[in-house]
């Protein structure tokens, strides 16, 4: 508003709706979120005792709904790559005394552990590590003990990751000492100096995860990052591209080349959006079908929103044409439309059952 030397700005003077705030107000008991978006927690279908992955999960509204439907029974891992991002769904797990969630620190694009050396998670051997644990470069809360070995074979140079990551957890918890090295207690005095600094916050640390081993999740959900030119108001929606649009269709293909590995045989993904644009919903399932042939999509309960688009554009992502949906496969889908009968925001839902070979 103070960069832009002319244009249009608007000013609310009365209410559209006669509601009082409700910041601060049951916190634990009560939480708005878009009707959608309690859609799709309910089409994951997720149940007490399995272990769940929301790949995108800050604010963590979709998080908390998924871990309350669990009855908080199993383990629902939240990922973000920003470090209050994740404090944030720390914060609401616990406001809403929820337990059975865990809150990593890590780009989602950056899942797999197939391609990267393993770690040792801190529940190794039903060891609880409490918050020191955070302060230990050695250690990191990527994986559980149901993910660290499942059909993984170590190579050689993991296996000497492995023995030295071990070596540094028996000096953190079996020697009784903690193992603090000079750079982390010159880095702590530097913080003790000059604050906690830009992107941090007092009160708690993020714990960095480095991936989890292929096909160890019963259930996957990918709110990917789009474009979301289905949230209203949206006064800077005529900022986007087509570059931009092409982009946003590229990166989430990347996202989904993650999660389908990371779902377990007979499983679930479920991939959704707060975008119209079908070169980020349609296209993506297009894609999603044609080039995993374990994937097809499967129907939805609820089926609130209507179908998808059928055929396909040259122009949604600028660059060649891209196919949506097959005759048959709109009405697997859900599609909500701002302007539809419903009221909503602009939202997309494909679910997928995984059958890897």
């Amino acid at each position: 508003m103070f960069k832009a030397s002319k244009g249009v700005a608007v000013e609310m003077i009365e209410r559209v709706y006669e509601l009082p705030a409700f910041h601060g107000l049951l916190e634990g008991k009560i939480f708005l979120q878009n009707l959608p978006s309690i859609v799709t927690a309910r089409v994951l279908d997720p149940h007490p005792g399995e272990r769940i992955l929301d790949m995108c999960a800050a604010p963590g509204g979709k998080t908390t709904a998924i871990a309350v439907l669990m009855q908080d029974k199993g383990e629902v891992v939240a990922l973000d790559r920003t470090h209050n991002k994740v404090l944030d769904i720390l914060n609401l797990a616990a406001e809403m005394r929820l337990t059975c969630i865990k809150a990593y620190k890590l780009d989602a694009l950056k899942c797999l552990l197939s391609d990267r050396p393993a770690v040792i998670s801190p529940h190794l051997h039903g060891e609880s590590l409490g918050q020191d644990t955070a302060n230990q470069p050695c250690i990191s809360e990527a994986l559980s003990e149901k993910s660290l070995f499942s059909g993984a074979e170590l190579s050689s140079k993991q296996s000497y990751l492995m023995t030295q990551a071990l070596d540094c957890f028996k000096k953190t918890v079996g020697g009784g000492h903690t193992y603090r090295s000079k750079a982390l207690e010159r880095k702590e005095a530097r913080k003790a100096k000059n604050g906690p600094g830009r992107g941090q916050t007092n009160g708690g640390r993020a714990v960095n995860a480095m991936g989890f081993v292929p096909k160890t999740f019963d259930r996957v959900l990918l709110d990917a990052p789009c474009s979301a030119l289905g949230l209203r108001p949206r006064l800077f929606a005529g900022e986007e591209t087509l570059e931009g649009l092409r982009r946003h269709g590229a990166y989430q293909r990347k996202l989904f080349d993650q999660a389908v590995q990371l779902v377990r045989p007979g499983g679930v993904l479920v991939y959704s959006t707060c975008t119209i644009n079908p070169g980020e919903n349609e296209a993506l399932v297009r894609y999603a079908l044609d080039t995993y042939n374990f994937l097809s999509l499967t129907p939805q309960d609820p089926k609130i929103g209507g179908p998808g688009l059928v055929g396909g554009s040259d122009v949604f992502d600028g660059h060649g044409f891209r196919c949506w949906l097959r005759k048959g496969e709109e009405h697997l889908v859900q599609r909500f439309d701002p302007s539809g009968p419903l009221d909503t925001i602009g939202f997309f839902i494909a679910k997928f059952k995984v059958e890897h070979v």
